[in-house]
């Protein structure tokens, strides 16, 4: 199982998915999971492995997807139905943010640069490029035409510093493309003509919304560095406001959250569990649906509902 887990961690990675992997700490009392489990939490929440029952299953998932959100890691202790106590580490794993820097000029070199410091993984795209002239880049290219038609668009972003050379050219096929942020360096009346001409090519709106020209934020910058800075703080500003969960082609409808699939959230009164609607085990109370997350939980209640205090939907 754990040789499972490990090359299943490889090919999300490979495939530049995000997921969480849990990983049970230590348990104690009458508990059916041992310390050492593993398992991966995708970003629908779907379970592949074991890392317990019913019981604690929809609150791992719960705090699993919140980790993917804020793209931290945490540790829970879990009370299980029977008595059992475990605690669990939830540790995100996200897909590396990617630049594709075109252009060969001074404000590129620092741009690739900076960016590999973010740890950003680099591809520069000039005709010219050279290892020895960009050695920070991870990949360099040639032409846009070298990248293909496949690109992890919502995990990109791409900055054209061409210096007016095949602006538009470049900005509307990236746009095509989806790429989240399409930054063009420019002056400001160059940058009000490609926009001019980009809209009048059709483009939608959502999609020039991705295209900010002049690229960076405005911080009174004149070196190639400070472009460069201005750039990079406006692209990882972006980037952290995104989702980390839905940093993935729209494609990948396997792994995509649809807010169609999206539970109602209850507290299991008896054992303080989250519990989605989905669960099989439910009582009706003055009108009031109570869901549990064990047939022991429901029993508990039924036995004496006046013993626990319901809570509302915290969905």
């Amino acid at each position: 199982m754990m040789h499972d887990i490990l090359l299943r961690q490889l090919k999300l990675g490979s495939e530049d998915v995000p997921f969480v992997v849990v990983g049970v700490l230590r348990t104690n009392g009458p508990t059916a999971i041992k310390a050492g489990n593993k398992a991966i939490i995708l970003p629908n929440g779907t379970i592949e492995g074991w890392v317990g029952g019913h019981c604690t299953e929809n609150e791992i998932v719960t705090n699993a997807l919140e980790c993917l959100k804020e793209g931290t890691s945490r540790t829970l202790d879990l009370t299980t139905c029977q008595g059992g106590t475990m605690a669990v580490y939830l540790e995100p794993y996200l897909p590396k943010r990617k630049l594709l820097i075109f252009g060969h000029v001074p404000i590129a070199t620092a741009l690739s640069g900076l960016a590999k410091s973010l740890n950003f993984s680099v591809t520069l795209i000039d005709k010219t490029a050279s290892k020895e002239r960009f050695p920070d880049a991870d990949v360099i290219l040639k032409s846009i035409e070298d990248m293909g038609q496949k690109t992890n668009s919502r995990n990109t972003f791409a900055v054209i510093a061409m210096m007016g050379e095949r602006d538009q050219e470049y900005a509307e096929k990236l746009a095509k493309l989806g790429v989240h942020y399409i930054g063009i360096v420019a002056g400001k009346k160059r940058a009000t003509e490609v926009l001019t001409y980009l809209r009048s090519s059709g483009l939608s709106e959502e999609a020039l919304s991705r295209i900010k020209a002049p690229a960076g934020i405005y911080i009174r910058s004149i070196t190639a560095e400070e472009i460069a800075l201005s750039i990079m703080a406006e692209i990882v500003e972006i980037s952290r406001t995104m989702n980390p969960s839905s940093i993935q082609d729209a494609s990948q409808s396997s792994v995509a959250t649809s807010p169609e699939t999206r539970r109602a959230v209850f507290v299991d009164p008896v054992c303080g569990m989250t519990v989605d609607d989905s669960s099989e085990f439910f009582s009706s109370i003055s009108g009031q649906k109570v869901y549990f997350c064990s047939e022991s939980c429901k029993t508990n209640f039924e036995s004496n509902p006046g013993n626990y205090i319901l809570q509302q939907n915290n969905s």
